[in-house]
């Protein structure tokens, strides 16, 4: 059976033992929406609409491509999506940043020389950047690594990312001579049912934890919270994206970039279920939180965050941003608080637990390989090296 592969207005036959798919360019997504949509219609984050606010509003060093499988009856039975990065400075905090001619020597070694191919959202936890109609078995398995190959092969990727994979497929997916990744994880806060609001939260804590929550909260005082409607996220969409890359600047990893435009864009989206909140002293910006809602699964998420770091200083910004996640979760009825990856020992104070994240990845360039061994042990030594997982709340 052949498999169409279409890049811009050209289009390649190839023979492959797989079923039937096809491989878009983010041009030509624009033609392929509506089955792409009827496709991934159960998986929101895989709707055209949440892709193309993201691909609207990342920059230059990312691609788009597209994957539609079907069967050999010629129907569609599933979608994948990639991003393909092209990996720089930006994107790691450099290694030889008090050395100028090592630093510079560094971005000639690095710049442009290497390519991520993601599959899966760069930008959030939200889920597989794949599905299908019905479980992945060895078959689909085996199909979507061969669309996988043809896509890399075709685009020169250096090496290859699956993240966000649900505990379900993992086995499936060990069978592909993969290697897995087991240094990721995500914290979560869970929320009892009779939770009515953060005072029900305060008083589940232990005491030395009930007193510094109390004392964080009352640095809060001459800080006003608003949320934003549209038009002022547009107004305020600058200093936001300001303040956020005051945040990823310190990452050690930071491959998920946006423009400033990604705030307004994500609300356009998502209407209600997108909040922004502001933190204002004396009538200036200083923070902002962006929650996410995601009501069929009675889940609440702390998005993005940004914040000047000598106000966080003086009114413990962060920690209050996310007692105030912690607030919002409760009042909507949500049983859970999607806290993030960064800062999980700050978290784990706070209660929330760390979930592991499932990824699998492969290398098509040894010295990728070679890279990645470095950045790895410099992300451990900032995260897992540091976490002592606390215990916050009274025994029930």
């Amino acid at each position: 059976m052949s498999c169409l592969i279409t890049f811009s207005n050209r289009a390649v036959s190839l023979s492959t033992t797989s079923e039937a798919f096809r491989i878009y360019t983010e041009k030509e997504f624009s033609e392929i929406e509506l089955t792409w949509n009827s496709i991934v219609v159960n998986h929101s984050h895989l709707h055209s609409s949440h892709l193309n606010a993201i691909r609207k509003t990342t920059g230059d060093d990312m691609n788009f491509y597209f994957i539609i499988f079907s069967n050999g009856k010629g129907e569609n039975i599933g979608a994948a999506y990639f991003q393909l990065l092209s990996f720089d400075h930006r994107h790691y905090k450099n290694f030889f940043t008090k050395n100028p001619v090592l630093n510079w020597l560094e971005r000639k070694l690095i710049d442009n020389r290497f390519s991520i191919l993601v599959c899966g959202s760069l930008f959030s936890i939200e889920g597989a950047g794949y599905c299908f109609k019905s479980d992945l078995t060895n078959e689909l398995a085996q199909q979507l690594n061969s669309a996988i190959k043809i896509l890399a092969k075709k685009v020169r990727a250096s090496s290859l990312l699956i993240k966000d994979i649900p505990e379900y497929d993992v086995e499936v997916l060990s069978s592909l001579g993969l290697n897995k990744y087991d240094g990721d994880k995500t914290m979560q806060l869970f929320i009892p049912e009779n939770w009515n609001s953060i005072a029900d939260y305060e008083h589940s804590l232990k005491h030395k934890y009930a007193q510094r929550f109390r004392s964080i909260r009352k640095k809060l005082f001459g800080i006003s919270i608003s949320e934003f409607d549209e038009s002022q996220i547009k107004l305020h969409q600058q200093k936001m994206f300001s303040l956020f890359e005051n945040i990823v600047e310190k990452q050690t990893i930071r491959l998920g970039r946006v423009h400033s435009n990604y705030f307004s864009e994500l609300k356009k989206v998502y209407g209600d279920a997108v909040k922004i909140f502001g933190y204002f002293k004396n009538q200036e910006l200083i923070a902002f939180v962006i929650h996410r809602l995601h009501e069929e699964a009675k889940e609440y998420e702390i998005h993005f965050v940004g914040f000047e770091e000598i106000e966080n200083q003086k009114h413990s910004l962060y920690f209050n941003i996310l007692f105030h996640g912690i607030e919002q979760a409760i009042l909507n009825k949500c049983a859970c608080l999607e806290m993030g990856r960064t800062a999980i020992e700050a978290k784990s104070i706070l209660g929330a637990t760390p979930r592991k994240i499932n990824g699998y990845f492969y290398f098509y360039n040894p010295i990728a390989r070679r890279l990645f061994n470095i950045l790895q042990k410099a992300f451990l030594k900032n995260t897992e090296s540091k976490f002592i997982e606390r215990h916050p709340f009274k025994p029930v």
